[in-house]
This record gives structure tokens, sequence and C-alpha cells, in this order.
């Protein structure tokens, strides 16, 4: 298989790509939610309820259309590399890359909170693991190094 793109970090960017698009997954979640709450809790006026509804109808389909689009930017990857992965580690590696970035985000918003970032970098190297094990390639936890790799692995592939 030959990557043309390697210098252009492809997998690095799919794989932010496909974290960021799962974290608004989440975030339209907790919108979503947060209409229902509010609705199921009498915060909202009845007169204004339609409109709510409304609201909540295109966060469903916001919700679709993100999940289906982190869906396909995970396929993408996962055929970047021949497809000689373990695709039973779809599931983690969606899990932990939100995992790791919620911490991270938790870590910003604490001001600083050195445990924060230290459990942060723990569930990077666990990403990281993981989402080796995804896309068939060298197992490593060190972020730095596994751009490395895949990098000489694709150029492998080429020969």
């Amino acid at each position: 298989m030959q990557n043309k793109h390697s210098s252009d970090s492809i997998a690095e960017d799919l794989i932010r790509a496909f974290t960021q698009v799962g974290n608004t997954e989440l975030h339209t979640k907790t919108l979503l939610e947060k209409r229902v709450s509010e609705i199921e809790n009498g915060m909202i006026e009845d007169e204004q309820i339609s409109d709510q509804m409304e609201i909540i109808n295109e966060l469903k389909e916001d919700l679709e259309a993100q999940a289906q689009t982190r869906r396909e930017l995970m396929l993408y990857l996962y055929r970047l590399y021949g497809e000689k992965g373990n695709k039973e580690y779809w599931c983690v590696i969606k899990h932990l890359s939100y995992a790791m970035y919620t911490t991270f985000e938790a870590y910003q918003a604490s001001n600083t909170d050195e445990e924060l970032f230290s459990l942060y970098l723990q569930i990077n190297k666990m990403f990281i693991k993981a989402l080796s094990q995804f896309l068939g390639v060298t197992i490593t936890e060190c972020s730095a190094c596994f751009g490395d790799i895949l990098k000489a692995e694709m150029k492998g592939d080429e020969q």
C-alpha cells in the first residue's frame, strides 16, 4: 500500500478528527439531555415546549450526522492500514479517545491541576496502545513514537 501522505501525517489528522467529531457528539448529547430535562422538570413554559421540541429534533438529527461522520473517519483510518488490525478495538478506541480528550478539557478547566494532567497522559497511553492494536501496527504508548512508527511502517508497505 502506498501512502503518498505520510509526510502530511494523514493518520494523525484522522485520529484527531474522529476524536473531535466524537467529542462534538458528546456535547450535542449534553445539549439534548439538557433540553429534555428542562421540559420534564417544568422549567419551560407550556407555550415554549413546541419550540423546544423542534430544537430537540434538530439536535437528534445533528447527533446522527455527527455519529455517521465519526464512523466514516474511523473506517477510513482502519482501511488506510489495509484492514490488518483488530476491528474489535473499535469501541475501545472510540471511548478512550473521548475519555482522553474530556480529561484534558477537565485539566484545562481546573486551572492546571497536575493530577488531572497526569490522568490525561495515562489515558492517552491507553488510547495509543488500543489504537495500535486497532490498526495492526507496532504497539506503543508514546504518541510521538506512534507517529514515527506509522510513517516507517507505511514506507515499508511501499517497498
